[in-house]
Protein backbone atom coordinates (compact mmCIF):
# COMPACT_ATOMS: atom_id res chain seq x y z
CA UNK A 1 0.00 0.00 0.00
CA UNK A 2 1.50 3.00 -1.02
CA UNK A 3 2.08 5.97 1.91
CA UNK A 4 -0.80 8.12 0.52
CA UNK A 5 -3.54 5.59 1.04
CA UNK A 6 -2.62 5.70 4.74
CA UNK A 7 -4.31 8.93 4.73
CA UNK A 8 -7.54 7.89 3.41
CA UNK A 9 -10.28 7.33 6.00
CA UNK A 10 -10.63 3.37 6.91
CA UNK A 11 -14.50 1.92 8.10
CA UNK A 12 -15.17 -1.24 8.57
CA UNK A 13 -18.11 -3.26 7.08
CA UNK A 14 -19.32 -6.81 7.62
CA UNK A 15 -20.12 -7.51 3.90
CA UNK A 16 -17.98 -9.27 1.21
CA UNK A 17 -15.25 -7.75 0.25
CA UNK A 18 -13.88 -9.83 -2.52
CA UNK A 19 -14.17 -8.78 -6.21
CA UNK A 20 -13.07 -5.61 -7.90
CA UNK A 21 -15.72 -3.44 -9.26
CA UNK A 22 -18.41 -5.12 -6.76
CA UNK A 23 -20.98 -2.70 -4.98
CA UNK A 24 -21.24 -1.87 -1.58
CA UNK A 25 -23.71 -0.30 0.19
CA UNK A 26 -23.03 1.38 3.87
CA UNK A 27 -25.63 1.88 6.40
CA UNK A 28 -27.66 4.82 8.04
CA UNK A 29 -24.88 5.54 10.31
CA UNK A 30 -22.05 4.80 8.38
CA UNK A 31 -23.80 6.89 5.61
CA UNK A 32 -24.33 10.29 8.53
CA UNK A 33 -20.94 9.77 9.70
CA UNK A 34 -19.27 10.15 6.00
CA UNK A 35 -21.50 12.52 5.16
CA UNK A 36 -22.00 14.76 7.97
CA UNK A 37 -18.81 14.34 10.49
CA UNK A 38 -15.77 13.36 8.03
CA UNK A 39 -17.40 15.63 4.99
CA UNK A 40 -17.20 13.10 2.21
CA UNK A 41 -18.77 13.47 -1.01
CA UNK A 42 -19.00 11.32 -4.30
CA UNK A 43 -15.65 10.42 -5.89
CA UNK A 44 -14.31 10.52 -2.76
CA UNK A 45 -12.29 7.10 -1.77
CA UNK A 46 -12.10 5.06 1.65
CA UNK A 47 -10.38 2.23 3.20
CA UNK A 48 -12.74 -0.83 3.97
CA UNK A 49 -12.25 -4.24 5.80
CA UNK A 50 -14.50 -6.73 7.22
CA UNK A 51 -12.17 -8.95 9.34
CA UNK A 52 -11.83 -11.51 6.56
CA UNK A 53 -11.15 -10.47 3.39
CA UNK A 54 -8.17 -7.69 3.87
CA UNK A 55 -8.23 -4.51 3.15
CA UNK A 56 -9.95 -2.78 0.02
CA UNK A 57 -10.13 0.65 -1.53
CA UNK A 58 -13.40 1.56 -2.41
CA UNK A 59 -14.86 5.07 -4.23
CA UNK A 60 -17.99 6.74 -3.02
CA UNK A 61 -20.76 6.35 -6.31
CA UNK A 62 -23.35 8.18 -4.58
CA UNK A 63 -24.07 9.73 -0.86
CA UNK A 64 -27.45 10.41 0.56
CA UNK A 65 -28.89 11.28 4.15
CA UNK A 66 -30.02 7.59 4.79
CA UNK A 67 -27.60 5.55 2.74
CA UNK A 68 -23.99 5.29 0.51
CA UNK A 69 -22.96 3.62 -2.38
CA UNK A 70 -19.27 2.92 -3.15
CA UNK A 71 -17.15 0.62 -5.55
CA UNK A 72 -14.22 -1.74 -4.28
CA UNK A 73 -11.41 -0.52 -6.44
CA UNK A 74 -8.58 -2.68 -5.95
CA UNK A 75 -7.30 -5.13 -2.86
CA UNK A 76 -4.55 -3.07 -0.74
CA UNK A 77 -3.65 -6.02 1.99
CA UNK A 78 -4.42 -9.82 2.21
CA UNK A 79 -5.76 -11.39 5.38
CA UNK A 80 -3.54 -12.64 7.00
CA UNK A 81 -4.14 -16.40 6.89
CA UNK A 82 -2.92 -17.41 10.23
CA UNK A 83 -2.75 -15.14 13.78
CA UNK A 84 -1.98 -16.03 17.35
CA UNK A 85 -4.14 -16.08 19.78
CA UNK A 86 -4.12 -13.65 22.47
CA UNK A 87 -6.80 -13.71 25.20
CA UNK A 88 -7.50 -11.59 27.78
CA UNK A 89 -9.60 -12.29 30.63
CA UNK A 90 -10.81 -9.25 32.96
CA UNK A 91 -12.80 -8.58 35.30
CA UNK A 92 -15.08 -5.10 33.96
CA UNK A 93 -14.47 -1.89 35.77
CA UNK A 94 -15.80 1.34 35.55
CA UNK A 95 -17.26 2.52 32.88
CA UNK A 96 -14.31 5.14 31.88
CA UNK A 97 -11.37 3.25 32.54
CA UNK A 98 -13.50 0.43 30.99
CA UNK A 99 -13.45 2.30 27.82
CA UNK A 100 -9.46 2.77 28.01
CA UNK A 101 -9.14 -0.39 28.60
CA UNK A 102 -10.96 -2.19 25.48
CA UNK A 103 -9.54 0.41 23.07
CA UNK A 104 -5.97 -0.23 24.61
CA UNK A 105 -6.33 -3.65 24.31
CA UNK A 106 -7.32 -3.80 20.55
CA UNK A 107 -4.27 -1.74 19.76
CA UNK A 108 -1.89 -3.85 21.60
CA UNK A 109 -2.89 -6.94 20.05
CA UNK A 110 -5.74 -8.56 21.78
CA UNK A 111 -7.88 -11.08 19.51
CA UNK A 112 -10.13 -12.35 22.23
CA UNK A 113 -11.74 -9.90 25.36
CA UNK A 114 -13.37 -12.87 28.27
CA UNK A 115 -15.47 -10.06 30.36
CA UNK A 116 -15.52 -12.27 33.79
CA UNK A 117 -17.50 -11.86 37.15
CA UNK A 118 -16.21 -12.57 40.63
CA UNK A 119 -16.71 -11.35 43.92
CA UNK A 120 -15.33 -7.91 44.04
CA UNK A 121 -16.22 -7.27 39.97
CA UNK A 122 -16.91 -3.75 39.76
CA UNK A 123 -19.31 -3.00 36.71
CA UNK A 124 -21.71 -5.76 36.69
CA UNK A 125 -23.47 -4.72 33.70
CA UNK A 126 -21.75 -3.82 30.82
CA UNK A 127 -23.39 -3.57 27.62
CA UNK A 128 -22.05 -5.77 24.94
CA UNK A 129 -23.54 -3.88 21.75
CA UNK A 130 -21.60 -0.41 23.23
CA UNK A 131 -18.04 -2.80 23.49
CA UNK A 132 -18.34 -4.44 20.50
CA UNK A 133 -18.53 -0.78 18.89
CA UNK A 134 -15.96 0.59 20.97
CA UNK A 135 -14.17 -2.77 19.33
CA UNK A 136 -14.74 -1.49 15.72
CA UNK A 137 -13.66 1.81 16.40
CA UNK A 138 -10.26 0.83 17.67
CA UNK A 139 -9.51 -2.00 14.91
CA UNK A 140 -10.99 1.09 12.33
CA UNK A 141 -8.52 3.80 13.73
CA UNK A 142 -5.00 1.17 13.97
CA UNK A 143 -5.28 -0.29 11.02
CA UNK A 144 -5.51 -3.60 12.25
CA UNK A 145 -7.55 -6.15 9.60
CA UNK A 146 -9.07 -8.45 12.40
CA UNK A 147 -12.01 -7.95 14.70
CA UNK A 148 -11.36 -9.40 18.41
CA UNK A 149 -14.41 -11.16 19.35
CA UNK A 150 -15.85 -10.71 22.62
CA UNK A 151 -17.27 -13.09 24.75
CA UNK A 152 -20.54 -12.96 27.05
CA UNK A 153 -20.20 -12.12 30.90
CA UNK A 154 -19.48 -15.13 32.98
CA UNK A 155 -18.89 -16.00 36.36
CA UNK A 156 -15.42 -16.87 36.79
CA UNK A 157 -15.70 -20.49 37.87
CA UNK A 158 -18.00 -21.13 34.75
CA UNK A 159 -14.67 -19.73 32.88
CA UNK A 160 -12.21 -22.11 34.31
CA UNK A 161 -14.40 -24.84 33.71
CA UNK A 162 -15.37 -24.67 30.21
CA UNK A 163 -12.30 -23.04 28.95
CA UNK A 164 -11.67 -25.07 25.43
CA UNK A 165 -9.18 -22.93 24.37
CA UNK A 166 -5.02 -24.51 24.00
CA UNK A 167 -3.93 -21.28 25.68
CA UNK A 168 -2.82 -22.05 29.41
CA UNK A 169 -4.45 -19.22 31.41
CA UNK A 170 -2.15 -17.09 33.10
CA UNK A 171 -2.79 -15.71 36.07
CA UNK A 172 -1.69 -11.92 37.16
CA UNK A 173 -0.93 -13.07 41.01
CA UNK A 174 -0.23 -10.62 43.18
CA UNK A 175 1.49 -11.67 46.48
CA UNK A 176 1.90 -15.30 45.25
CA UNK A 177 5.26 -17.05 45.91
CA UNK A 178 6.94 -18.77 43.06
CA UNK A 179 4.73 -16.62 40.63
CA UNK A 180 6.70 -16.92 37.36
CA UNK A 181 8.46 -13.99 35.08
CA UNK A 182 5.94 -12.11 32.96
CA UNK A 183 9.77 -11.57 30.69
CA UNK A 184 9.19 -14.61 28.26
CA UNK A 185 5.55 -14.89 27.38
CA UNK A 186 5.06 -14.93 23.72
CA UNK A 187 1.57 -15.70 21.61
CA UNK A 188 -0.21 -16.92 21.72
CA UNK A 189 -1.18 -16.89 25.24
CA UNK A 190 -4.03 -15.73 28.17
CA UNK A 191 -4.27 -13.55 30.60
CA UNK A 192 -6.31 -13.71 33.81
CA UNK A 193 -6.45 -10.08 35.30
CA UNK A 194 -8.45 -9.41 38.82
CA UNK A 195 -10.55 -6.88 39.63
CA UNK A 196 -10.23 -3.91 42.08
CA UNK A 197 -9.34 -5.12 45.05
CA UNK A 198 -8.32 -8.96 43.61
CA UNK A 199 -9.65 -12.26 43.88
CA UNK A 200 -11.33 -13.35 47.12
CA UNK A 201 -9.60 -16.12 49.38
CA UNK A 202 -12.17 -18.69 47.85
CA UNK A 203 -11.46 -17.26 43.90
CA UNK A 204 -7.49 -17.64 44.59
CA UNK A 205 -8.12 -21.33 46.20
CA UNK A 206 -9.94 -22.01 42.75
CA UNK A 207 -7.38 -20.86 40.62
CA UNK A 208 -4.24 -22.37 42.61
CA UNK A 209 -6.15 -25.46 42.58
CA UNK A 210 -6.67 -25.18 38.90
CA UNK A 211 -4.39 -27.26 36.38
CA UNK A 212 -4.70 -24.92 33.25
CA UNK A 213 -3.41 -21.65 34.94
CA UNK A 214 -0.86 -20.40 36.24
CA UNK A 215 0.47 -17.47 38.15
CA UNK A 216 2.79 -15.10 36.97
CA UNK A 217 4.19 -11.77 38.84
CA UNK A 218 4.30 -8.45 36.93
CA UNK A 219 6.43 -6.90 39.69
CA UNK A 220 6.27 -5.57 43.17
CA UNK A 221 3.65 -2.77 42.85
CA UNK A 222 0.43 -3.47 42.90
CA UNK A 223 -1.07 -2.25 39.72
CA UNK A 224 -4.91 -0.97 38.87
CA UNK A 225 -6.32 -3.46 36.81
CA UNK A 226 -6.69 -1.71 33.82
CA UNK A 227 -2.44 -0.96 34.23
CA UNK A 228 -2.02 -5.07 34.43
CA UNK A 229 -4.33 -5.77 31.11
CA UNK A 230 -1.77 -3.21 29.28
CA UNK A 231 1.18 -4.13 30.62
CA UNK A 232 0.81 -7.63 30.29
CA UNK A 233 -0.46 -7.34 26.30
CA UNK A 234 2.71 -4.68 25.61
CA UNK A 235 4.88 -7.24 27.22
CA UNK A 236 4.38 -9.72 24.69
CA UNK A 237 4.19 -7.80 22.00
CA UNK A 238 7.86 -6.82 22.81
CA UNK A 239 8.33 -10.28 23.27
CA UNK A 240 7.07 -11.76 20.15
CA UNK A 241 9.13 -9.21 17.99
CA UNK A 242 12.35 -10.39 20.18
CA UNK A 243 13.11 -7.26 21.30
Amino acid sequence: MTTSCHKIPRLYTPQPLNKEGAAIELDQDQAHYIRNVMRMAETDQLRLFNGKDGEWLATITQIKKKSALLRLSKQLKPQPSTQAHIHLIFAPIKKQRLDILIEKAIELGATHLHPVLTHHTENRHIKIERINAQIIEATEQCERLDLAKLSPLTPLPTLINQWKHTQAIHWAAERVENASPLDKLTAPCAYLIGPEGGFSEEECTLLKASKIITPISLGTNILRAETACLYCLSRTNINNTGE
